[in-house]
């Protein structure tokens, strides 16, 4: 007779992870992901130190939520490695791998001028290990091997813009086929180089600034960053606002540091023009990382701090998960009037008012401006909306992107500035890693001979050769 046990863990599948315990990793562990008072675990099996249990997800409606988003993959269009010791071992991309580049890294340099207590890439002053452009060059021939049109390239480091040749590097990248640039920068020489910022302005639409913004505590900011970057954030980003140049600000989140200002800083964020959106990170255990004891915030968390925030307007329905890697990245896009009432501007969420199968079924992760079905669709279902004038939607859709989601409200009289976002990007280490979310993963470190997961990476895995 079978055994029956009301406290036992639902179970719902098997991957393989690491031991975190132990650290090994040259070996996989059997794992399971089971649920308990709806939160949901992975339960790890290591040979020398027994079983472990990590949580994954604070919510399980969400956790089932990812898997009915979760589309038909957009593979690499080759693989550059082989199969032999089987995922992750073969990373750089292999047969294995379930995406295509959504982003890719360029990491040009390790230096940089700060030292944070939280780097993925342990990068401090006198790094050294700066890149010439001829890696450069073959990086991108090697990025254009997997992805002949890539969606989005990052340039970032380190700190990129100690890099002598910079704006040659920039300038070069957004010659290439690439749809959108970024500049990954904490942004000291932009608040203190004016000059340098009407350069970067020169690179005309389709360039971004991926600001490094954390906190608006003094407190919280010496923590994560070992210094008060308060006012060198503010300056740089009065000096985006004052060239109209696109930013994103970035939030790595630490529990007990600056989770609580997730709101705030979202109501920060409407207070500027050029702020296109803002990207939260749950802090990742690799590279330089001082933090301690109860530290980790999970994307689930990050989400439900957002949806009960009374100042800003997302629900439930417009963060959602994104359809190629949906356990990973949470989205949320909103209309933004441009008119500026008191000290912020108004957002309106759209992502909610859209039907799944509109965005699970379409063609493509980044390609929208080629599936003319789905950006009808969308405009026919958005201008059901009252809240949207009429105004809003008089004309064709210009073909307008942003990674992995369109800008899909641009008539004539819209254009990119008039997007808002809301992205929760959580990587993978030791203690989360499962073999089937990695395989999704879409953001990779180019080098110039490999196209490599972003958090396989940055684990410091020993890759085959």
């Amino acid at each position: 007779m079978a055994y029956y046990d009301n406290s036992y863990d639902l179970f719902l599948h098997s991957t393989q992870s690491f031991c975190h315990k132990c650290g090994n990793l040259k070996k996989l562990v059997d794992a399971h992901i089971v649920v308990k008072d709806n939160k949901v675990f992975m339960r790890k099996f290591c040979p020398k130190c027994g079983e472990s249990r990590v949580k994954i997800s604070s919510d399980y409606g969400y956790f089932k939520l990812c898997n009915d988003y979760l589309k038909q993959p957009d593979l690499p269009e080759t693989a550059l490695t082989k199969i032999k010791r089987g995922c992750p071992f073969d990373c750089g991309v292999c047969p294995q791998h379930q995406n295509h580049p959504c982003l890719a890294l360029f990491n040009i340099t390790n230096e940089c001028n700060m030292e944070c207590n939280i780097c993925f890439n342990a990068s401090k002053v006198g790094g050294g290990e700066t890149k010439s452009i001829e890696e450069i060059k073959q990086m991108l021939q090697t990025l254009l091997k997997v992805e002949s049109e890539p969606d989005l390239i990052q340039i970032t480091g380190g700190e990129p813009t100690t890099h002598p040749q910079i704006l040659e590097i920039l300038k070069l990248v957004k010659k290439s086929p690439v749809r959108h640039l970024m500049l990954n920068t904490n942004g000291i020489k932009i608040a203190n180089d004016f000059e340098f910022v009407k350069e970067l302005k020169k690179l005309g639409g389709g360039f971004e600034v991926y600001l490094q913004f954390d906190s608006l505590k003094e407190q919280a900011l010496k923590s994560i960053r070992a210094q008060n970057m308060k006012k060198v954030r503010l300056k740089a980003l009065e000096n985006l606002e004052k060239l109209g140049i696109s930013t994103t600000i970035v939030c790595v989140i630490q529990k007990g540091v600056n989770d609580s200002e997730i709101g705030d800083i979202i109501e920060f964020a409407r207070g500027y023009k050029c702020i296109r959106g803002i990207v939260f990170q749950p802090i990742q255990n690799t590279g330089r990382m001082n933090a301690k004891g109860d530290y980790r915030v999970l994307l689930s968390e990050i989400r439900e701090a957002i949806i009960k925030d009374s100042k800003n307007p997302f629900t439930s329905e417009d963060l959602i998960p994104l359809p190629c890697d949906p356990h990973k990245i949470c989205v949320g896009y909103a209309y933004k009037d441009l008119n500026k009432k008191g000290k912020t501007y108004d957002i309106l969420p759209v992502t909610g008012k859209i039907p799944k199968e509109v965005v699970t079924n379409q063609k493509g992760t980044v390609s929208f401006e080629q599936d003319r079905e789905f950006v009808k669709t969308v405009i026919e279902t958005v201008s059901l909306d009252t809240a949207f004038s009429e105004s809003i939607l008089q004309d064709k859709v210009k073909n307008k992107l942003f990674c992995c989601w369109p800008s899909f409200l641009s008539p004539k009289d819209m254009g990119y500035e008039n997007v808002f976002r809301v992205v929760i990007m959580e990587f993978s280490d030791a203690i989360n890693f499962d073999t089937t979310n990695i395989k999704r993963e879409c953001n990779f470190i180019i080098t110039p001979n490999r196209a490599i997961p972003f958090s396989t990476h940055n684990m410091g895995i020993e890759f085959s050769q």
